[in-house]
């Protein structure tokens, strides 16, 4: 056995999909493609996707943030059809991203990925939590807990999708918002209801609109602009 990724750590190089790298200053999940044959011009070595914390009051320590990091948290991840809905809960308390596209790993996904877990510091960690960080002593404590672990395949059965949504169903209000079922990296419209997805679309700012979705299976509120 061997280790790759996508920067070549040990020698070795492949696609690399980061669901989990954490402090408790800041959380990254970001996809690292590769092309084949796997070699450092061929991989992304920086990446795409999504940060919490950072000095955003969505992570970090205290209860004045959505997620403090002082308590345990559930992290969960979900690959859609093209991207990755990234949330984490803790009581009553959520905050939720997504990623728009991960068909850059869903090749290597396909084929078979290892899930690995490790636990390290350095005196250089200023790419996971810089800002608010300006410098990184290595203070990890000398264990951590990660528990109840589970991944489930897409594959398995699932349950129906849900009729259409009633006015209550979709963040906002239909006063607000236009809602409808619709696939959760699409553009805002109509949709069949195959994800179970309801998104509720208004005009945001001059760039666009500032869209919300709902998976009616994971609970979870995601919010992005298209």
């Amino acid at each position: 056995d061997w280790y790759c990724d996508a920067n070549g750590v040990g020698g070795n190089w492949c696609p690399e999909v980061d669901l989990v790298e954490v402090n408790q200053i800041s959380w990254h999940a970001t996809m690292h493609g590769c092309s084949k044959p796997y070699s450092s011009g061929s991989c992304d070595h920086g990446g795409y996707g999504v940060r919490f914390g950072q000095g955003h009051n969505d992570f970090g320590i205290g209860s004045d943030f959505a997620i403090d990091t002082t308590k345990p948290f559930v992290a969960s991840l979900s690959f859609t059809d093209p991207g990755v809905a990234v949330s984490a809960h803790q009581g009553g308390r959520s905050t939720a991203q997504h990623i728009q596209d991960a068909s850059n790993v869903r090749d290597a996904l396909n084929e078979g990925m290892v899930l690995t877990m490790s636990y390290w510091g350095s005196s250089s960690m200023g790419w996971l939590d810089s800002p608010p960080c300006s410098s990184d002593p290595a203070q990890c404590p000398a264990s951590v807990t990660l528990s109840d672990i589970s991944v489930s395949s897409g594959s398995s059965p699932s349950p129906s999708p849900a009729p259409g949504p009633s006015p209550s169903g979709c963040p906002g209000s239909r006063s607000a918002c236009d809602c409808a079922w619709t696939q959760s990296g699409a553009k805002c419209g109509l949709e069949d209801g195959s994800e179970c997805f309801c998104r509720c679309c208004c005009p945001f700012k001059a760039s666009g609109y500032l869209c919300q979705w709902r998976s009616e299976f994971l609970d979870i509120v995601v919010q992005g602009c298209v």
